[in-house]
């Protein structure tokens, strides 16, 4: 085996909310993993995220459920708003539970939960190939190391390494472009714990409160302007 080649068991390719929940579902049934990022951080892109009762129930398993409600109210209904009509539909957000959260408070308590050393920073995958030998998954890094693993799980987003080594269809683009961010109210915000949506001439306008100071905010927009790109 070359010097700069490691042989590990479990691989699970990317520290977003799919690789950190996998590799904690992991550790808790005793099985260790390792979580190869790129970036040199754990990245919190997506702003927020909405989790209604089944992913509370996948988190609570996991054991961060409770440690992640007191960050987020509970959402009691959803009502859309139509300019161009004047009309208004009012309805329950789901049956059972439903919460709008940080995406940097969920991937931070997933990564807590995790031994020490389990993510591996800054490493920037090339390619993936078989061993000849072995029929190992075989991930050759930028800097020229090279990792085996015996099991290899890609959650490593659209444009995914694993998905290209395992021939998967290519990403698509969506039919709208997006804006998101999130404002903060010093004296609270005063908005209902509901999901507003506003429609108009094909744009969406919606908003979710997080907690008393916090709501999260998006613009869709119909088409995929060239050149522009939305954070």
């Amino acid at each position: 085996m070359d010097a700069a080649e490691e042989i590990i068991d479990i691989a699970i390719v990317g520290a977003g909310i799919c690789g950190l929940a996998t590799a904690l579902a992991l550790h808790r049934k005793g099985i260790r993993s390792v979580v190869l990022e790129r970036s040199e951080t754990l990245r919190a892109w997506g702003v927020a995220i909405g989790i209604l009762t089944n992913g509370w129930r996948a988190l609570d398993q996991l054991g961060v459920g409770s440690k992640l409600r007191p960050t987020a109210l509970p959402i009691q209904g959803v009502r859309d708003i139509w300019l161009d009509s004047n009309k208004q539909r009012e309805g329950p957000v789901s049956k059972g539970e439903a919460r709008c959260v940080k995406r940097s408070d969920l991937i931070n308590m997933l990564a807590e939960g995790l031994p020490q050393g389990t993510i591996r920073y800054g490493c920037h995958i090339l390619s993936v190939e078989l061993d000849p030998l072995t029929n190992f998954p075989t991930l050759q890094f930028h800097d020229g190391r090279r990792i085996k693993a015996k099991i290899l799980i890609g959650c490593d987003g659209a444009s995914s390494v694993v998905g290209e080594f395992l021939k998967l269809k290519p990403k698509k683009l969506f039919p709208a472009c997006g804006v998101r961010s999130l404002t903060y109210y010093p004296n609270s915000h005063g908005f209902a714990p509901e999901f507003v949506r506003t429609h108009g001439n094909n744009v969406v306008c919606g908003r979710i409160p997080i907690n008393q100071n916090l709501v999260f905010w998006f613009l869709l927009i119909p088409g995929y302007p060239q050149g522009i790109i939305f954070y």
